[in-house]
C-alpha cells in the first residue's frame, strides 16, 4: 500500500475519533450541571480529567474532599460527578432517597451493562429495571438459602484443602488463596470444584473490563463508538463477553445433563431447573447469567480482604499472637467452624479493621440520578453520578480516631466511637460501607464474612504468617502497604510472605484433617452415584 494511502487512512480514523469525541462532548454538556456545590475548577469540554490519574484515583478525590468538603462535583468529558464523602450524606442521599439514586451509569467498555434493550449478564452493574429486580430477588433468595444451611460445609472443606496446600507450596500462595475462593463458589453454583481454573480468571478478566483502570474506552469513552474494523477494545470485549456466556450456558447445559440421568447434586444451577416454571427469570440464558455472577462476585470480594488480613498480620504481630490465643480457647485443637463464630470477637475485629484499613472498594461504585433533585439547596440534575467515596468514609476522625492506624480495639472496647455489644454479635463487617448504599447493597454480606471467618481463623489456627527472609541477605523481605491494582475491587500487588506451621503437632493436624475431609467427600460422592445408579435401575425395571 502507498504510503500516502496509509497516511490519509490515519487521519481519516484520528478525524472520525476526533468528530466522535466532540459530539459526545457537546450532547453532555447540553445538559445543565449541578448548581451550588463547590468542586474543583473545570476545564471547558474535559472537566478535570487531565489531572485525575488512573492509579490510586480515590487518593485524589480524598484530597479534594479535604479542600471542597464532603460533597463537591466536578465533570469528566461531560459526565456529572458528585463525590460524597460523609457517612450521613451518603445515607441521606442513597438509602433515603433509594426511589431516585438506585440507578447505575453505563460501563462503557461493557456491552451494554445496563441492560437496557434485554442484556441481562451483570446483576450488580444493571440499571434499576425489572432485570434487575427480579435478578436481585433470585439471587437473594439463593444466598440466603445457602447460608441457612452453613453452605453444606464447603467453606470448610476448601479451607482444609487451601491449608494442606499452603504446607507444599507456601511460594504459590497468591494462587491457591484465589483458587479456594473460586472453589467455594463453584460448587455450591454448580457443584464442581474443578471450574475453578476457567471461573477465577473470568472473574478478573470482568473486573478489569469495568474498572477506570482497564480498557482506555473507560476514560476516552468516545473511542468505543468507533467502527469494529478500527476498534480493538470493542473486539476484545466482543471475544471475552461471548467466550463467558458460553460458558455460563455450558454449565447450565451440563447440569440438566447430569440431572438427567441421577448424577447431579444440589446446587445453585440445580435448584433452579428445578424451579424454574416458578421463578420471574426469563429462561436459561438468563438464568445461566445471574447464576454465573453469583460465582464471579463471590470469588474477588473474598479474594481481596484475605490478601489484606494476610498484610495485617504480618504487620501486625501482636494482633495474630491474640487471634491465636482466642483460637486455642475457644476451639482447642481444631479448626475454627461457622458455629465458633460468636465465641471469636477478636478475630472478627481484625478481619472487619483490616476491611476499614485497606478497603477493597476504596472509590466506591457509582449510582447514578434517575431525576432532576435538590439536596440541601444543592442541584443535582438528572444522570449525575453519584460516588461515595469508601476510602474518605472509613478514614473519618471523628467516628475513627488514629483513622490511618490498624486499630483491632476500636470495635473491643468500649470508649471507643465504633464500639458495640454483645460481642457475640459485633463486630460485624455487614452493613460497612465497603458493601455499597441502599437497594444498590451487596447481596453476599454474609457468605463474604462467613468465608472470611472460616478462612482466616483457619490461617491462624495453622501458622504463624511471617515475613519471609531473603536467602541470600538475610534480611525479611518488606511486604508493602501501599502498593495494589487500581480495579475498581483492588487487591495488593503480589508480595512474599512465608506461612509456618505453628508446631510439629499442627502440621500433621493440618494434613490429617484434610486426609479424613477428602476421604468423607470422596465416600459421600460415591454413595450419592450409587443410589443414582439404583434408583434408575428400579425405574428401568418398574417401567419393563
Amino acid at each position: 500500500m502507498h504510503p500516502l494511502t496509509v497516511y490519509a487512512a490515519c487521519l481519516a480514523v484520528l478525524g472520525y475519533a476526533l468528530y466522535s469525541f466532540s459530539v459526545a462532548i457537546a450532547k453532555r454538556n447540553a445538559k445543565y450541571n449541578p448548581r451550588g456545590l463547590p468542586g474543583p475548577a473545570l476545564v471547558p469540554w474535559i472537566g478535570r480529567i487531565h489531572d485525575l490519574p488512573i492509579q490510586y484515583m480515590w487518593l485524589k478525590f480524598y484530597e479534594w474532599s479535604k479542600m471542597y468538603g464532603p460533597i463537591y462535583r466536578t465533570k469528566m468529558l461531560g459526565a456529572n460527578f458528585v463525590v460524597i464523602s460523609d457517612e450521613t450524606m451518603a445515607e441521606e442521599i442513597l438509602v433515603k432517597r433509594a426511589k431516585v439514586y438506585s440507578d447505575r451509569p453505563q460501563i462503557r467498555s461493557l456491552f451494554d451493562s445496563k441492560s437496557t434493550h434485554g442484556s441481562m449478564e451483570y446483576l450488580p452493574l444493571m440499571g434499576k429495571n425489572h432485570y434487575w429486580a427480579r435478578q436481585r430477588k433470585f439471587t437473594h433468595s439463593y444466598i440466603t438459602e445457602a447460608t441457612n444451611r452453613s453452605y453444606n460445609g464447603v467453606m470448610e472443606f476448601e479451607v482444609k484443602r487451601w491449608l494442606n496446600i499452603l504446607l507444599t507450596e507456601p511460594d504459590n500462595f497468591g494462587y491457591s488463596l484465589e483458587d479456594m475462593a473460586s472453589k467455594v463458589m463453584c460448587t455450591l453454583t454448580w457443584d464442581d470444584d474443578k471450574l475453578s481454573s476457567y471461573c477465577t480468571p473470568s472473574a478478573w478478566g470482568l473486573l478489569t473490563q469495568m474498572s477506570p483502570a482497564g480498557p482506555i474506552t473507560n476514560v476516552l469513552t468516545p473511542l468505543w463508538h468507533l467502527p469494529y474494523f478500527l476498534n480493538p477494545w470493542k473486539l476484545a470485549e466482543k471475544k471475552r463477553h461471548d467466550e463467558q456466556q458460553a460458558w455460563w450456558m455450558e454449565r447450565l447445559l451440563t447440569t440438566r445433563r447430569k440431572m438427567e440421568n441421577g448424577t447431579q447434586r444440589s446446587c445453585f444451577c440445580r435448584t433452579y431447573l428445578e424451579t424454574a416454571e416458578k421463578t420471574s427469570i426469563s429462561g436459561d440464558y438468563e438464568a445461566s447469567s445471574v447464576i454465573g455472577m453469583m460465582a464471579l462476585v463471590g470469588i474477588f470480594t473474598v479474594a481481596g480482604p484475605l490478601y489484606y488480613f494476610l498484610v495485617s498480620m504480618i504487620h501486625h504481630p501482636e494482633w495474630q499472637a491474640k487471634c491465636q490465643s482466642e483460637l486455642d480457647v475457644v476451639c482447642q485443637r481444631r479448626m475454627p467452624t461457622l458455629a465458633d463464630m460468636p465465641n471469636l470477637p477478636i478475630l472478627r475485629a481484625c478481619i472487619k479493621e483490616t476491611m476499614r484499613w485497606k478497603p477493597n472498594v476504596p472509590t466506591g461504585v457509582a449510582h447514578e440520578c434517575e431525576a432532576d433533585d435538590w439536596y440541601r439547596g444543592y442541584f443535582i440534575p438528572k444522570g449525575t453520578r453519584i460516588l461515595p467515596l469508601d476510602w474518605a468514609m472509613l478514614r473519618n476522625p471523628d467516628k475513627y480516631p488514629d483513622p490511618d492506624s490498624f486499630r483491632p480495639e476500636r470495635w473491643l472496647e468500649a470508649e471507643w466511637p465504633t464500639f458495640q455489644e454483645p460481642l457475640t454479635k459485633f463486630p460485624t463487617i455487614k452493613g460497612l460501607s465497603s458493601f455499597g448504599w441502599g437497594q444498590r447493597q451487596c447481596l453476599g454480606q454474609s457468605l463474604t464474612q462467613d468465608e472470611l471467618v472460616v478462612a482466616c481463623g483457619g490461617l491462624l489456627w495453622a501458622f504463624n504468617l511471617k515475613s519471609k527472609v531473603d536467602p541470600v541477605t538475610g534480611q525479611e523481605i518488606e511486604v508493602p502497604l501501599d502498593k495494589s491494582n487500581s480495579l475498581l475491587i483492588v487487591k495488593p500487588d503480589p508480595f512474599q510472605m512465608a506461612f509456618e506451621p505453628r508446631s510439629a503437632a499442627r502440621k500433621v493436624e493440618v494434613i490429617e484433617q484434610w486426609r479424613e475431609a477428602e476421604s468423607k467427600d470422596k465416600a459421600e460422592r460415591a454413595a450419592f452415584l450409587k443410589f443414582a445408579e439404583v434408583k434408575e435401575a428400579s425405574l428401568l425395571n418398574g417401567a419393563a
